[in-house]
């Protein structure tokens, strides 16, 4: 039993369908085990570059064990033509095909060399693919200067790439390390459901069929349950046979011959082991074959038919012949083709020398042109020099200029918080006042008229008008006043804006604030945020029509937010003259200013949204 283990694990494991190919359809069709699709890409069109073609080519050869023609194909390229992908693919290609002709010390150079390349390119998932054949791979401490666990690090590079397939080889391998274990049974299961659990995440029916197969295994060599093997194998013989891959087929059969072999079953042995030679190309996979005859040769003997026993022995011992001469055969090519590596290493040393002197000869010409053009560029350098020097002055003329601006500009702002705290006083104190008395007569006449029933359509007007002038200057009075500067913060003087705003007009006004209590705004900046928005909210009362507003005030690392939003009567934006709009002039002059940006969102009957973006 350990020798069907050990034949088919390892078969299992080279001929593995890794889409490792030169071009997205082929790696599909790789994928997918299209073999009729690739046997016509392959070998009837010529729309493949050549080299990519070989190589597809050599990996086909590869799927189906035909080495002899895969080292063919490979020794017939050129390498010092390839780009840094096309040697990945074709180190890989040769390392697999010394690795399926047990060729290990080869096989594992060529697979390093490979992911030097996949690397270079960023192909992670192949590159780590790789990792799990160096695992299978005899490692020689020659080729390797430090011991490597291979599936150590194919484990952590699947789990950080997250990838399926990946994930599938690896709880496959976990399986089996599992069996050194005190708790085989339960784990080697858990493993393989676990591999079932990524398929259904991302079928793969190819997967699957190993994972069928290595699910029959631990019922042949583990836990000995002959129906539950012959159901695990027949399951993943429908699938190799679904996809056209009798040699992978016949492995399903063999290992259901060699376990009615062990457990007695000779004749249901002979029988399976049979069907396993019925599926195997003797054209060229003759180590299958020689293995099937030799157990058929061991059934009869067990059954004691030794006329058919030598005659499965004759046929071992003549594939066994085949087998050495195909060895023969690979390892002329693969003298003719080391032959051939060692040819174009000397070419490449000879294209690098060549390539030397060009770039000296090239370097030499640029260094000539630099020395010119320093020459030249010195002498530019002195005139740069005197006008980079004058710029400088008028830079710094006009960075004065600009700071005794800015302080103009500053005495403005402090002279206009006077000026209005004097005309919100003057309003409320003295014309404020007058309009007070002046409207308790008229309600007074207006009391007396009415009772006798005696109203001039002119008096009722006029009353009217006066009541309306009168909120009118008491509105601006109170929204003038509300929230002074000089005795809040900006928060508090927010606050009390729009609480006074709602008492004495018809708006609900909401205030936001996310700026939290330990940051401190500039004073300078906090003065001018506050009468933008105390003009903004000036303009709502007087034009919107509005029901509710609301203000919010956000803080970020480089950037103040103001947006003012009311459910008005709106305007439209390109019938508005910029000129007769003194309240928004106002505004965008303090923006600008601040170097802020002004935008206003607002259509007739949608109400009227001001976004202004501040830098702090």
């Amino acid at each position: 039993m350990f020798f069907t283990k050990t034949l088919v694990v390892s078969l299992l494991s080279i001929i593995s369908l890794s889409s490792i190919a030169q071009t997205a359809e082929i790696d599909s069709l790789f994928e997918h085990n299209k073999f009729e699709r690739l046997e016509d890409l392959l070998f009837q069109s010529e729309s493949l570059n050549s080299i990519n073609l070989k190589l597809a080519k050599t990996r086909y050869y590869n799927t189906f064990k035909q080495l002899e023609e895969s080292f063919k194909v490979l020794y017939s390229i050129d390498t010092t033509t390839l780009d840094s992908k096309q040697k990945a693919y074709y180190f890989y290609n040769l390392g697999e095909s010394f690795d399926m002709n047990s060729n290990f010390d080869f096989a594992a150079l060529n697979y390093t060399k490979a992911q030097i390349y996949f690397k270079e390119i960023g192909d992670l998932v192949r590159y780590n693919r790789i990792n799990l054949d160096l695992f299978y791979t005899v490692a020689n401490e020659d080729i390797y200067q430090k011991p490597v666990d291979y599936l150590d690090e194919f484990q952590k590079i699947a789990i950080e790439l997250k990838d399926p397939m990946q994930m599938v080889d690896l709880e496959i391998e976990l399986a089996y390390m599992s069996l050194e274990g005190p708790d085989s049974t339960s784990g080697f299961l858990d493993h393989i459901h676990n591999a079932y659990r990524y398929l259904e995440k991302d079928p793969n029916i190819y997967k699957l069929g190993n994972v069928h197969t290595y699910h029959a295994m631990y019922y042949t060599d583990v836990a000995i349950q002959k129906d539950s093997a012959e159901f695990y194998y027949n399951k993943g013989i429908d699938i190799y046979e679904q996809l056209g891959l009798p040699h992978k087929a016949a492995l399903g059969y063999f290992s259901l011959g060699d376990l009615n072999s062990f457990i007695g079953d000779y004749d249901r042995a002979v029988y399976w082991t049979k069907k396993a030679n019925g599926y195997r190309n003797f054209n060229y996979d003759f180590e299958l074959t020689a293995y099937i005859n030799q157990k058929l040769a061991k059934d009869y003997k067990a059954l004691n038919q030794p006329d058919s026993a030598y005659k499965y022995l004759n046929e071992s011992l003549l594939y066994r012949d085949s087998i050495d001469i195909t060895q023969q055969n690979i390892s002329l090519t693969q003298f003719e083709a080391e032959k051939k590596e060692r040819e174009n290493l000397v070419l490449e040393k000879k294209n690098e020398r060549n390539q030397f002197i060009i770039y000296f000869s090239i370097g030499a010409f640029i260094l000539l042109v630099f020395l010119s053009i320093a020459i030249y560029q010195n002498e530019k350098k002195k005139q740069l020099l005197i006008q980079k020097n004058k710029a400088l002055e008028i830079n710094k003329i006009q960075k004065e200029l600009k700071e005794q601006e800015i302080k103009a500009i500053d005495a403005l702002v402090v002279g206009q918080e006077k000026e209005r705290a004097r005309l919100a006083s003057d309003l409320h104190d003295n014309i404020g006042s007058n309009f007070t008395a002046i409207k308790s007569y008229f309600d007074h006449l207006y009391t007396e008229l009415k009772a006798i029933d005696s109203k001039p359509i002119g008096f009722e007007r006029a009353y009217n008008l006066l009541e309306q002038t009168y909120q009118d200057i008491r509105s601006l009075a109170h929204l003038k006043h509300s929230g002074l500067m000089a005795e809040n913060d900006l928060i508090p003087a927010l606050s009390t804006l729009s609480k006074n705003i709602s008492s004495f007009s018809k708006i609900e006004v909401d205030f936001f604030h996310f700026i939290p209590a330990e940051d401190q705004l500039d004073d300078k900046l906090e003065l001018n945020v506050f009468r933008i928005i105390q003009e903004t909210m000036a303009n709502v009362v007087k034009h919107s029509q509005a029901s509710t507003a609301s203000i919010s005030l956000t803080k970020s690392d480089d950037f103040l937010n103001i947006i003012v939003e009311d459910n008005g009567v709106g305007f439209n934006k390109n019938k508005i003259k910029e000129k007769g709009s003194f309240g928004l002039q106002g505004i965008k002059q303090r923006v600008t200013y601040l170097k802020g940006e002004f935008t206003i969102d607002s259509s007739e009957g949608s109400g009227t949204t001001l976004i202004i973006d501040i830098p702090l």
